[in-house]
């Protein structure tokens, strides 16, 4: 029989779970990835909240409705010549007496490469299992809970979001070429078509799932092996004694509870 141990239900699983989000922080990647035909900049930066925990023998914690919160950077390029049409205004002739007629000058518009920077945050909702696993180091111990595999996150709205915010940044960068007023619907339909809903789920799959999958959170935060205790009665000086053995599992009795076990 273990020295020590100590034992929790859902519940208060469910609140160490909230308190290790906490301390988790804000994982973040940042680097470049293809949108489409395009090639694209971004940083994102996630966390998490929320869920609930349910406990399975012997090492499971199923942590449901998990919310992971998402910032998005993303800035790419677009050279409008390759989507659109050759545009020019027509060449105009006048007549003149005695000289014949005068022309003016053939005008075409040169389409520039724009560059598109967008900020974009969302939440999207996951449930997983973690695995329980006690750190041990020579002098101290931890419990954290890893996510086992990668969980299936529904990101089809959330791209259905980004790619009409994209369309909208194409829109305002493309406001500026001069009279691109006439076609600028064309202009926006063509780089959105390019880009395409597929393109942009493929994205937010590829940046926010490798921050998900092995996600730890810290259970119980690391503490020493020395336990200093004092005796009830007083007047002996105290005593260090040195966790030696430390286990976690899940385990049922009536309900199922996570218990630490510890030998001195």
């Amino acid at each position: 029989m273990a020295d020590i141990e100590a034992a929790i239900d859902e519940t208060a699983a469910t609140d160490l779970l909230h308190a290790g989000e906490a301390m988790l922080g804000s994982p973040s990647a940042s680097g470049s990835s293809s949108l489409g035909p395009f090639s694209a900049g971004y940083s994102v930066a996630v966390s998490v909240s929320g869920g609930s925990a349910t406990l399975s023998p012997p090492n499971v914690l199923h942590l449901v409705s998990c919310s992971v919160h998402y910032s998005l950077n993303l800035s790419f390029s677009v050279d409008l010549s390759k989507i659109l049409p050759n545009l020019c205004l027509p060449q105009v002739c006048f007549p003149i007496p005695f000289d014949g007629q005068i022309c003016t000058p053939q005008i075409c518009i040169t389409w520039p490469t724009i560059s598109i920077p967008l900020s974009y945050s969302d939440t999207v909702v996951f449930s997983a299992d973690f695995a329980i696993n006690v750190i041990n180091t020579p002098t101290t111990f931890a419990v954290s809970a890893t996510v086992l595999g990668i969980p299936a996150l529904n990101l089809s709205a959330s791209a259905n979001a980004l790619l009409i915010a994209i369309g909208a940044a194409i829109a305002a960068a493309v406001l500026v070429v001069p009279f691109i007023g006439p076609i600028l619907a064309l202009a926006v339909g063509a780089v959105v078509a390019l880009i395409s809903l597929a393109n942009v789920t493929g994205l937010l799959g590829a940046l926010i799932s490798p921050l998900v999958a092995g996600l730890t959170i810290p259970l119980l935060p690391a503490r020493s092996k020395t336990l200093q205790v004092l005796p009830a009665a007083g007047g002996d000086p105290a005593v260090d004694l040195i966790l030696d053995t430390l286990s976690a599992s899940v385990q049922s009795t009536d309900k199922n509870e996570l218990v630490v076990t510890i030998d001195i």
